[in-house]
């Protein structure tokens, strides 16, 4: 099984002009059930198209544990309070053994991971499906900018820091949102920014036509919604990924993905002027959400403000600046960084969870190291079996890299990364390692080894 999380396989993506138009036809259809009740249309992004071939081609080469290990980074924050050091691994490492290649190579369920139990097929759906569309809009976000550094931020984290999430303290209803950002960074050039929506589902497209089933274009269609429900600078400019997993695919584990072209780009960041992400960043309780996004006159319509995450001309330069520290607390957190993470997070993004006493039971701490050829990596881990073999997991950053996060030093940090990005091993030329193990530009690696057998005495 270990060797199954390392080897290399395809999974198949789904982009078209077909799957976007049945995605509008959906939408309009939801809208004009909703008009014939008196409601207002749900807001929606305007225009879908399908991902170019060039982005993505029609399938992308992972190992398991390369989805896993973008899973893992994915919720590093998302999930904050005491257990947080056991759901930093565990939220990924429970689908070890869901994942293996198929007779065609192809990434697939393994018979485990097929399970009929509704609650797992719900979690594989809530949580596997998002390591998947993660690791596949990475992967696009790349090729548009393919000397660039990606690194994931999960949105609810970022937007704590200046917006209320719900609706009101009464009404618990969350506001529309993406579910990450992806920002594209380069020393010296100013920071590309993605929104990516992530859904998953166990339907089977139809054996005779293959076509996409209705709970993908479902999703696709409510990602369109989450994704319009953020803006960046003028409306409708920031460029939005959705993604829709289909875990039991005709051939495998199928990504649709559809897009919403643009390009938004957050101000250059210099060592001596505003928003550089070394200094300290506070809470901003002044950004609107009513009537915060304008959108221009259009179809025959009036310009007209309505509610919205709303990232004004005078607060790019704040939101770069929290974006970078936001990804530093990713980084620690993902290497057990306790009160270093909690320097980068602001109050209201939860710098109180760690910001207190680690303990080894509840939480992880950054006291656990190991080599791969000549790279030395700092992190945290934990010890689990699979079946009667005793595993450890190591999840950690470069301790190069790791020291300058720690030292407050995140410039400095970007600028050593970017140059050590292209000496970072190959995940499939790792010769010292007897386990699956997996690398990210950004510095950090994710690993399994087998524990030797412990020998106990008879009682």
């Amino acid at each position: 099984m270990l060797n199954a999380l390392g080897r290399s396989m395809s999974v198949h993506v789904h982009s078209t002009t077909e799957l976007a138009a049945h995605v509008d036809s959906a939408a309009a259809a939801l809208n004009k059930k909703r008009q014939e009740k008196g409601q207002e249309p749900v807001r929606r992004k305007p225009e879908l198209r399908p991902v170019t071939r060039a982005e993505c081609g029609r399938s992308i080469e992972l190992t398991p544990w390369q989805v896993l290990h973008a899973l893992a980074r994915g919720f590093v924050l998302a999930g904050q309070g005491m257990g947080r050091g056991l759901a930093e691994h565990w939220l990924s490492l429970k689908f070890c053994e869901a994942l293996y290649g198929n007779r065609a190579g192809s990434m697939d369920l393994t018979d485990k991971g097929r399970t009929p139990e509704y609650w797992y097929k719900a979690m594989q759906a809530r949580e596997l499906a998002v390591g998947f569309g993660l690791a596949a809009a990475e992967h696009i976000v790349q090729q548009c900018y393919p000397d660039h550094i990606v690194s994931v931020v999960d949105t609810s984290t970022i937007l704590r820091a200046g917006w209320p999430l719900s609706v009101s303290q009464r009404n618990k209803t969350s506001r529309p949102r993406p579910d990450y950002l992806i920002e594209a960074w380069k020393p010296g050039e100013p920071s590309k920014v993605t929104f990516v929506a992530c859904r998953g589902n166990h339907q089977k497209p139809s054996k005779r036509t293959g076509r996409t089933r209705s709970t993908t274009i479902r999703q696709l269609v409510k990602g369109a919604e989450l994704t319009e429900g953020m803006q960046i600078g003028p409306w409708n400019t920031t460029p939005c990924l959705m993604l829709s997993t289909e875990l039991m695919g005709q051939s495998g584990i199928v990504v649709n993905a559809l897009q919403s072209p643009g390009e938004a780009l957050l101000p250059l960041r210099t060592p001596d002027g505003p928003g550089n992400a070394d200094e300290e960043i506070k809470d901003n309780p002044g950004i609107p959400y009513p009537n915060a996004i304008r959108i221009p006159a259009r179809e025959g319509k009036r310009a007209r403000t309505v509610d919205g995450f709303q990232v004004g001309e005078d607060d790019l330069t704040w939101f770069g600046q929290l974006l970078a520290r936001t990804g530093a607390a990713g980084l620690t957190a993902f290497a057990g960084g306790g009160k270093t993470t909690a320097r980068y997070l602001t109050a209201r993004q939860g710098q109180e969870h760690y910001d207190v006493p680690t303990f080894a039971a509840t939480s992880s701490f950054h006291d656990a190291d190991i080599e791969v050829g000549d790279t030395k990596f700092v992190g945290t881990d934990h010890v689990f079996r699979m079946e009667t073999v005793r595993i450890e997991a190591f999840s950690g950053v470069a301790s190069d890299l790791y020291k300058l996060i720690k030292d407050g030093r995140v410039e400095e940090y970007r600028q050593a990364a970017y140059e050590l990005r292209s000496t970072l091993h190959n995940t499939r030329e790792v010769g010292n390692w007897n386990g699956p193990i997996s690398f990210h530009a950004d510095g950090t690696v994710m690993a399994l080894s087998i524990l030797p057998i412990r020998r106990r005495r008879p009682l």
